[in-house]
């Protein structure tokens, strides 16, 4: 395979399957039914634009990510990790924080709304692998201490990350960030698993009971265990969801033609996998998790390509960045197939939601850059100069 196969290859599996998702998406949204509603069942033109907008910015960024190259970005890691902790921090900003279903998980200025919790799920990925790829402690002639307060530091801060989340609450996301902290630290290879993963199921364990204790947690559980007892109330979307399954298997309904839109509270977005499965059948289902396993594929292939060239920091970034798409997107489909309770997660790239777009458009430029060649060793000889 010569070397620009081997460029293009990578580009190839994150750039197409994240541009077909994208485009469906925009579709899904556009296709809504003209009357009021939640996003993606009503006003279509309003959120299909929007949507629109994110994913024009996400596939921007992406590219002034792949053509920056990680270096420059794990150098400014601790920055961009500050600018996104204070956006998450802003929910909890009266007027500016959004309240719903019990939690304060979006931010609204002006015209601008989202989530705050992918982009620091992305910049606590970012820290880590930065940390991790300075130097060695052990080496000779660098400075251990200053070495280990680096990583230490970038630790504090990801657990800091996830605290604001669960106190928002929003506990599948502080879940997702700490198992993309995980995989960052365990793809570095410099924390031996016996100590890893102790401490990341304690914290795991330590999430779920904060999350039990929650009301609206506990009554999501309740509607999943059993959605008869309360079919309009607790268990309505539990159902619903059930419903759109079982007419995925009939044949497609045609998009926006979905009774899946009049039910669901939000079918575009937190619902988005169950309504293509229902609108264009097992085959438009089957595509969608093509395209994931194409971006699984390429993140493999990242990792991979940075180990061999001794790129600790890419190695791990790529870990990271790729847990932070593939996690919600697995999550994502076992909530619309039932197999898990709704935990209002949505899916990158598909679902109705312009912030995560635009976030995961710039994780994708970022795995681009890794797959062919991003130069963090750059950074690496310089921390180790610094360090020295």
């Amino acid at each position: 395979m010569g070397i620009a196969t081997r460029r293009a290859l990578p580009i190839l599996l994150l750039a197409v399957p994240a541009l077909g998702l994208g485009v469906l998406g925009l579709a899904l949204v556009a296709a809504a039914p003209a009357r009021g509603g939640a996003a993606g069942l009503g006003a279509a033109q309003h959120f299909a634009w929007r949507q629109g907008i994110g994913l024009a910015v996400g596939l921007t960024l992406g590219a002034a990510a792949a053509a920056l190259g990680t270096a420059r970005l794990l150098a400014a890691a601790p920055k961009l990790f500050v600018v996104a902790l204070l956006a998450a921090a802003a929910v909890f900003v009266p007027r500016l924080g959004v309240l719903a279903a019990g939690a304060r998980r979006w931010v609204h200025l002006g015209p601008i709304s989202g989530s705050p919790s992918p982009l620091l799920a992305g910049a606590v990925a970012l820290w880590l692998a930065a940390a991790e790829s300075g130097p060695v402690p052990v080496a000779a002639g660098n400075n251990p201490t200053r070495v280990i307060r680096r990583r230490a530091v970038a630790v504090g801060g990801s657990l800091l990350a996830i605290l604001v989340m669960a106190l928002e609450p929003d506990f599948s996301a502080a879940a997702t960030t700490l198992v993309v902290a995980f995989a960052t630290v365990a793809a570095a290879g410099r924390t031996p698993a016996r100590r890893l993963v102790p401490v990341a199921a304690l914290l795991l364990a330590l999430l779920a009971g904060g999350a039990l204790r929650s009301a609206y947690v506990d009554n999501r559980i309740r509607g999943f265990v059993s959605p008869e007892r309360d079919p309009r109330g607790k268990g309505f979307e539990v159902l619903a969801l059930a419903h759109a399954k079982a007419a995925a298997g009939t044949g497609p309904a045609g998009l926006g033609h979905g009774r899946s839109r009049h039910r669901l509270s939000s079918p575009a977005s937190d619902y988005a996998f169950a309504l293509v499965g229902e609108e264009l059948g097992q085959t438009g289902a089957w595509a969608v998790l093509t395209c994931w396993a194409a971006i699984g594929a390429a993140v493999l292939w990242a990792a991979y390509a940075a180990g061999r060239r001794g790129d600790v920091g890419g190695r791990a970034l790529a870990a990271g960045l790729g847990t932070a798409l593939l996690v919600p997107a697995a999550l994502h489909v076992a909530v619309c197939r039932g197999w898990l309770p709704i935990i209002g997660v949505t899916m990158p790239l598909l679902s109705y939601d312009p912030g995560l777009t635009v976030v995961s458009g710039a994780e994708i430029g970022v795995l681009a850059a890794i797959a062919i060649a991003a130069p963090s060793r750059g950074y690496a000889r310089a921390s180790a100069s610094r360090a020295a």
